[in-house]
């Protein structure tokens, strides 16, 4: 059986393959697009005809290959002078070729192809598989003298009756298989009808399943509510600090009014600055005294520069001499209020707010929290749902308790921030203070 038809430089064809299916293959198209080409080709591979038009305008070769279904390929090749075949055996590197062997293919080409022609007892040939475009094939435009010839001919009589003998056999193995198939799907019906009970038995393994899967989910419910348990115990443990701490705040004396101290800071400032620069002029002056006289010199730019530095010193001494005067008249400064217990609160006060932080970071977690699955008839988890509602009455309780602090929290900063903005500065290094920085620092800053 013909499987696949190449042609390569053949007629109109430059190069076009032809895979064949297992059953009918019908060429259609225009006219003039090669179909009667195909057909010629496969004559030349079985026929080798006298020489024609055969190779393509402009190629040295033309090339016509028929593949088989059992691998093997037979090439037809059609050159100028001569023709010849090459036969590709299955798995074989190198073709077997034929060249110089007259008109009538190779004998091996032949019992290959199985396409050869028939040969009659009253001479001549006929070709029974390929016919040309406008007249039908296997004998129906041949007389009746021409078809008795044919089934005359042994080799060909011999083959028909082997074809139909083989039809015959065909025809009773459909027949045994069909009584099989009928035998098999008796036995199928009976079969399925003793499974008549499988739907019920799946409505029952479906309820079981969606029985285990809601036995499952509770199994995986539980530890998160022995979870929410445990959160719920470390709440109200947290809830009794926030009260001590309250309680602690309530306790707290609000700082006294302290006295403005930046001007007598600067001027503190202001006289220390004198004083340095008085000593450092009485310095210069002891060391100018113990001078005789003046050294011959020759670069006086030296000499220059501390003149220079000798008048402001002067102008420096001048200057201290008057802020002296005018801070003999000041009073002396009120003595400073201690700041240990406003220090002390403002710890506390701090505490507190981280205190409060975390509790609002657990709260955001407990409000992810999932509700429980509602359950049938299970007491002891009733019970924890029943201490479950208590805790969550309790938390209550607790938050509005952290609330009444926060509030509290609020006023202490704002009486911090006030005391803060009166002082203006740190009555001990003068330094400017900042409330929001103070309560950060936990009372205290950077001199």
């Amino acid at each position: 059986m013909i499987k696949k038809i190449v042609l390569e430089n053949f007629m109109a064809h430059e190069l076009t393959e032809l895979e064949l299916g297992p059953g009918v293959t019908a060429l259609t198209g225009p006219n003039n697009t090669g179909k009667s080409a195909i057909v010629e080709g496969l004559r030349c591979v079985a026929t080798n005809p006298v020489p024609r038009h055969y190779i393509r305008h402009g190629a040295k070769e033309a090339r016509v290959s028929v593949e088989l279904d059992d691998g093997t390929r037979v090439v037809w090749v059609r050159r100028k002078r001569s023709s010849g075949y090459e036969i590709w055996h299955p798995g074989a590197e190198e073709p077997e070729e034929y060249w110089k062997f007259g008109r009538k293919p190779p004998e091996d080409v032949l019992n290959a192809l199985k396409l050869d022609l028939v040969e009659l007892e009253t001479g001549g040939e006929i070709d029974v598989h390929v016919g040309n475009q406008r007249e039908p094939v296997f004998l129906l435009n041949q007389p009746a003298s021409a078809a008795a010839a044919f089934f005359a001919a042994s080799t060909e009589s011999a083959h028909l009756l082997a074809m139909q003998n083989l039809l015959k056999r065909r025809i009773q193995d459909s027949n045994r298989q069909e009584r099989d198939l009928e035998e098999r799907r008796s036995r199928i019906e009976s079969e399925m009808d003793m499974l008549f009970l499988l739907p019920d038995i799946e409505l029952q393994a479906e309820a079981a399943r969606n029985l285990e899967a809601v036995a499952r989910d509770l199994q995986t419910e539980i530890p998160v509510m022995e979870a929410v348990i445990a959160r719920q115990g470390t709440l109200a443990i947290s809830v009794k600090t926030k009260k001590a701490s309250a309680s602690i705040l309530n306790m707290a004396i609000g700082p006294k009014k302290l006295n403005s101290v930046g001007v007598l800071d600067a001027i503190l400032r202001s006289i220390d600055s004198v004083d340095s620069k008085r000593l450092r002029a009485d310095k210069t002056y002891a060391i100018l005294a113990q001078l005789l006289s003046l050294p011959e010199v020759f670069d006086t730019a030296r000499l220059s520069s501390l003149c220079e530095q000798s008048a402001h010193a002067e102008t420096t001494l001048r200057k201290a001499e008057i802020q002296g005067v005018a801070l003999g008249k000041l009073a002396a400064p009120k003595p400073l209020v201690p700041t240990a217990s406003l220090s002390g609160l403002i710890d506390q006060m701090l505490a507190v707010r981280y205190r409060r932080n975390r509790f609002a970071r657990w709260e955001c977690v407990l409000e992810d929290v999932a509700e429980p699955p509602v359950l049938v008839s299970e007491s002891g988890l009733v019970r924890q749902l029943a201490d479950m509602r208590g805790l969550i009455v309790r938390k209550g309780e607790a938050q509005a308790a952290l609330s009444d602090l926060e509030v509290h929290l609020r006023m202490v900063e704002d009486q911090i921030t006030e005391c803060v903005g009166k002082l203006g500065c740190c009555p001990t290094c003068g330094a400017d203070l900042d409330a929001e920085a103070f309560i950060d620092q936990g009372g205290r800053h950077d001199a």
